[in-house]
């Protein structure tokens, strides 16, 4: 089974059309994926859709306004109890 990073690697992938090796914890979403506002809107869509089978939860304006990094997803995911 994946790990929770390699499956939000692989969202953000496909999601900002990048490629895996770019995809590192450490990754700004904004400065080194080159997402701008509707990408992020459509990541937090997809990492909601991605991980629904694990935890019901929601990302909300506010939580999104703190996702910067690769990092920041796996801990707001860890955060609802997805490990």
């Amino acid at each position: 089974m994946a790990t929770v990073f390699e499956r939000v690697r692989d969202v953000v992938v496909r999601q900002l059309k990048g490629s895996p090796d770019e995809v590192t914890p450490e990754a700004s979403l904004v400065e080194d994926l080159r997402a701008d506002s509707l990408d992020i809107v459509d990541l937090t869509i997809a990492i909601e859709e991605e991980f629904a089978d694990q935890a019901e939860f929601e990302i909300r304006d506010e939580d999104a306004e703190n996702i910067k990094t690769v990092q920041d997803i796996i801990d707001f995911l860890a955060h609802q109890g997805i490990h």
